[in-house]
């Protein structure tokens, strides 16, 4: 069938409806880029792109990259101080390293995969990648290059996802992901805007700006709790993708807003939900009696009651800062006892746990361990007397005995007070009827200063 020529406006609106059509359908197929985040660099004497990308990208071939984005025409001329734009993310980095500088009990690390599981020591290096473990009633601690923090306590489990730096900024990128139990951070403040650090478990991701504090994955609530210490972090919810199903590295929440988190409040959030209201963190519970010599086979202390708490928990490290920790144990009650600590010095920290699981404000007391090894006994003996007797020990250099006897259960107002008593024993007789009340003191110098331990005071009744 003929058809009569189209007019010149006829033409021009058929063009126009097939614009209309593809700009209507455009929606559709065009996929969104977002902005690339960019790096601003001022040219120097004797730069070119070709020394630019070859000193601070990942590849020499880059130089395309930073033409194109410039818009530079000769990429070996370039005005010195003008401005250049680096996409961040072709940056060159280089990885870093943490160093383990305390352990106790049994930690592993599991290397790249398909590497079997090692055990960790003090002095080792750990790297990017590096998954490490500690078992029951064992940890560790590790510092990073800027004196940072990490300490893993008990049944724990951490992957340290990024740790590197940018060449050409010195920014610092950390992350460590949280897979089972506890981690505490002591983030040293940042001095470069681009630093961060972030502790991700598969309920929050946690980022700090230089600040001390915990983050605890309850595993049986499917929930991570946040304590903040000092400073102040941002707590985003995570969790499986949109559909889901898991992912290597969990995903923020879709339109959960981030709760910011300051010094003495924390937040528990459950995985798949938006980051928890801010809560304030309990005050801790007192020691009763703080400086009391442990001397029992057992170390043991009793805590004050604190409001609204359902556990407490009682740490014992050889260090103010807890990077070297004994022992940690959670208890319902008020009473936490410990086997097997050895004589010295030490610091306990005690807190108080919420309802909700989060762990309060810690407060840290010193406290001495020496066990009583001098095993008196007293025997009566004829002529209403009595001989004492001691264990002296050998290995204990320079240990002198003192012998106290008195009618006072404190030993004031002593009937005897002898001081540098040899052989680990002595024999008091024609002692009046009455209670009496003994001990053995052993002093013993420690770094320039002495230091007098009394063993357990005893007691008989001499009736005759």
């Amino acid at each position: 069938m003929h058809q009569p020529p189209r007019s010149g406006l006829d033409i021009a609106m058929a063009v126009a409806g097939v614009i209309a059509i593809a700009c209507s359908i455009q929606p559709v197929y065009a996929k969104r880029v977002p902005p690339q985040d960019m790096t601003p660099y001022v040219v120097r004497a004797d730069d070119s792109l070709y020394t630019l990308a070859d000193r601070y990208m990942q590849s020499p071939s880059d130089w395309r990259l930073l033409r194109d984005i410039n818009h530079v025409a000769n990429p070996r001329h370039l005005q010195v101080n003008a401005h250049l734009s680096m996409p961040t993310s072709r940056l060159r980095q280089t990885l870093l390293t943490a160093q383990v500088v305390a352990v106790r009990g049994s930690v592993e690390k599991l290397g790249a995969a398909g590497a079997s599981a090692t055990p960790v020591g003090a002095g080792t290096l750990l790297r990017e990648g590096d998954e490490v473990s500690t078992g029951r009633d064992a940890f560790v601690s590790m510092t990073l290059p800027d004196g940072s923090h990490v300490v893993l306590p008990s049944s724990s489990r951490i992957q340290i996802g990024r740790l590197r730096t940018t060449l050409l900024t010195g920014a610092v990128d950390r992350q460590f992901d949280l897979k089972q139990g506890e981690v505490t951070t002591d983030v040293t403040p940042f001095k470069n805007p681009r630093d961060s650090f972030r502790v991700v478990t598969p309920s929050v991701v946690a980022g700090v700006r230089g600040t001390r504090f915990r983050v605890n994955y309850l595993a049986e609530q499917d929930a991570t709790a946040v304590e903040v210490l000092a400073g102040k972090i941002g707590v985003d919810g995570a969790g499986p993708d949109g559909a889901g199903n898991s992912t290597a590295a969990p995903l923020p929440v879709p339109g959960g807003a981030q709760t910011l988190v300051l010094a003495g409040y924390g937040n528990l959030t459950r995985t798949g939900e938006a980051a928890g209201a801010s809560v304030r963190l309990l005050a801790p519970p007192d020691i009763v009696d703080p400086g009391k010599l442990q001397r029992a086979p057992q170390v043991s202390f009793d805590l004050t009651p604190v409001d609204g708490a359902r556990a407490y928990r009682t740490e014992i490290a050889t260090d103010a800062d807890f990077l070297d920790l004994l022992r940690d144990e959670r208890t319902t009650g008020l009473h936490a006892a410990f086997d097997n600590i050895p004589d010295g010095n030490y610091f306990v920290r005690v807190l108080a746990t919420d309802t909700h699981g989060i762990d309060g404000l810690p407060q840290v007391f010193t406290f001495n361990r020496y066990t009583d090894t001098t095993n008196a006994a007293a025997t009566p003996v004829k002529g209403d007397g009595y001989v004492f007797r001691w264990h002296v020990d050998s290995q204990a250099k320079g240990a002198r005995y003192r012998f106290i006897l008195s009618d006072h259960a404190d030993l004031s107002a002593p009937y005897i007070d002898l001081l540098d008593v040899a052989g680990g024993e002595m024999t008091v007789a024609n002692l009046p009827p009455g209670k009496y009340y003994w001990t053995i003191v052993v002093d013993t110098f420690e770094n320039g200063r002495l230091l007098s331990i009394p063993s357990e005071i005893r007691s008989f009744t001499q009736t005759r």
